[in-house]
């Protein structure tokens, strides 16, 4: 997807979690996906309705956390495959906010067989479900259970849908939920081959979201180890205070940084 001109989007008026909330919520451990971790995160901050979001709702629902939580620019890198030569490069987050979310009702029209049918958009609960599977075999999955024509949902009681359709109804999918695939099309530094880089939100807010807990924690470690005061205390300082608490106990504030790969 070349991302198009979008209109800045207002202000999210939904207030930010505050960081006591954020620190104990944020609790998956890192040896589950990206996906499944912003999405707990996500479910534990609305409710159980983010399992009905499609994927650019989800996008969005993150980058307007980021926004709030983390703020600035959202950096990343992707791999020449060519040359190999590591390209940085901004992930367009408020061109993505501001694209249109698909309608309530929208549908997907593909032929099979030569026969019209009708597949909604998946929803996180759908994408939950082929989660681990080859991306053509999940993608089969995902247009068995999104099927609207054929009766019981199931690809029992239809013609499979072909690679060639799956192709087509791919497309369709992107074109009615644009921020749902954010791709990133750039020259390379090295070389100047032209790369299409696939950026899934999911795992920068993740990322981002450590990083913030990991600092909280630091804070909390440092003053507590200094002053003997619970966890609670020092995560209700505002944040220029606890800051100015751990420079005066540290002597130094450091910031580390990383910065994850894309395929290319």
């Amino acid at each position: 997807m070349n991302l198009p001109t979008a209109p800045t989007p207002a202000p999210d008026p939904t207030p930010a979690p505050d960081p006591a909330r954020v620190l104990r919520s944020w609790s998956l451990g890192r040896e589950h996906s990206a996906a499944q971790r912003v999405t707990a995160f996500l479910r534990v901050l609305t409710g159980a309705a983010v399992d009905a979001l499609v994927l650019g709702q989800r996008n969005q629902a993150l980058l307007r956390l980021h926004e709030q939580l983390v703020g600035g620019p959202i950096d990343a890198v992707v791999v020449c495959p060519r040359c190999e030569v590591p390209n940085e490069f901004l992930l367009p987050a408020r061109m993505v906010l501001g694209l249109p979310e698909p309608p309530a009702d929208a549908s997907a029209t593909v032929v099979v067989a030569g026969t019209r049918r009708r597949f909604r958009l998946p929803t996180l609960a759908d994408l939950a479900g082929a989660a681990g599977m080859p991306a053509d075999r999940g993608l089969a999955y995902l247009a068995s259970v999104t099927c609207l024509d054929t009766g019981t949902g199931t690809h029992t009681d239809a013609t499979p849908v072909g690679p060639p359709e799956l192709e087509r109804l791919l497309e369709a999918w992107e074109a009615l939920d644009p921020a749902g695939a954010v791709r990133v099309a750039l020259s390379c530094a090295g070389c100047g081959a032209e790369i299409l880089g696939d950026a899934d939100p999911a795992d920068f807010v993740a990322r981002d979201l450590d990083l913030l807990v990991d600092g909280l924690m630091r804070d909390v470690d440092v003053i507590a180890g200094r002053y003997g005061w619970s966890e609670d205390a020092v995560i209700d300082l505002p944040v220029e205070r606890r800051r100015r608490y751990v420079d005066l106990i540290t002597g130094a504030r450091t910031t580390v940084r990383s910065v994850p790969a894309l395929a290319g």
